[in-house]
C-alpha cells in the first residue's frame, strides 16, 4: 500500500472530472492506497468551492486521511524556505508546509505543479503527465 498527499491542483482536477487525473485517483482509491490531505489543501480547495457543492466534497474529504501540520513540519518548512532562498529559489510557505507534511508522512506528493516543490528527498508525481504503469 502506497501513501499519497493530494496537492490542491490535483484535488481541483479531480473535482472537475479532468482526465487522466480522475481515473488515476480512482485507481489509487480502489487499490486501497493511503490518500491524504493537510489543512492547506483543504482550505485552498474550499476557498474556490460554491456552497451548493460543499456537501459532496465534505463527504469526499471525510474519506481521506487528514494530516496535521505539526510543529516539526512547520520547522522543516521554514528551514527549506531559508535554505532555498539562499540558493536563489523562492518557495512559498504554503508549498513548503505541504512538502514538509508529505515528507513527515512518507507520502508521495501528487501535484502537477512540479516546479513548486524543489525539495530534496521529496517523492513527487504528476497525475496529469505520467504514463500509466503497465
Amino acid at each position: 500500500m502506497a501513501t499519497y498527499l493530494l496537492d490542491t491542483d490535483t484535488l481541483i482536477d479531480y473535482s472537475k472530472g479532468r482526465e487522466p487525473v480522475c481515473s488515476r485517483i480512482q485507481k489509487l482509491i480502489k487499490a486501497g492506497d493511503r490518500i491524504g490531505v493537510c489543512a492547506i489543501n483543504v482550505a485552498e480547495f474550499f476557498a474556490g468551492l460554491p456552497p451548493v457543492n460543499r456537501p459532496v466534497w465534505n463527504e469526499f474529504f471525510a474519506s481521506l486521511v487528514y494530516w496535521e501540520i505539526t510543529q516539526e513540519s512547520a520547522r522543516i518548512a521554514g528551514i527549506y524556505c531559508y535554505e532555498l532562498a539562499r540558493s536563489g529559489t523562492t518557495l512559498t510557505t504554503t508549498d513548503a508546509l505541504i512538502a514538509a507534511v508529505a515528507l513527515q508522512e512518507n507520502a508521495t506528493l501528487l501535484t502537477s505543479n512540479l516546479k513548486h516543490y524543489p525539495i530534496p528527498g521529496l517523492s513527487i508525481r504528476s497525475p496529469r503527465q505520467e504514463r500509466e504503469a503497465a
